[in-house]
């Protein structure tokens, strides 16, 4: 099968957090990172708003994410 993205991917299991507002951050896993995005998991993927800040070893700093698709446990984002 042929991979049609956009951008190469680097394969990763590292932990993150996502900041919903200044009281609230909530764990997840970043996998699938890649220069303009990275897909996440987390228990209940419903209870992330667009846009929200993620923060994970594998990124450089804060990144401002826009969430692309979603399913019930995972999110792919685009960094904005």
């Amino acid at each position: 099968m042929q991979d049609r993205r956009a951008e190469p991917r680097i394969l990763s299991d590292e932990t993150g957090s996502i900041t919903l507002d200044e009281h609230t951050e909530i764990a997840c896993l970043v996998h699938d990172v890649s220069l303009g995005g990275v897909r996440i998991t987390l228990p209940d993927a419903t209870r992330v708003p667009s846009p929200f800040l993620l923060t994970a070893p594998p990124l450089d700093g804060i990144k401002l994410c826009h969430v692309v698709w979603r399913t019930d446990e995972m999110i792919g984002v685009q960094f904005r």
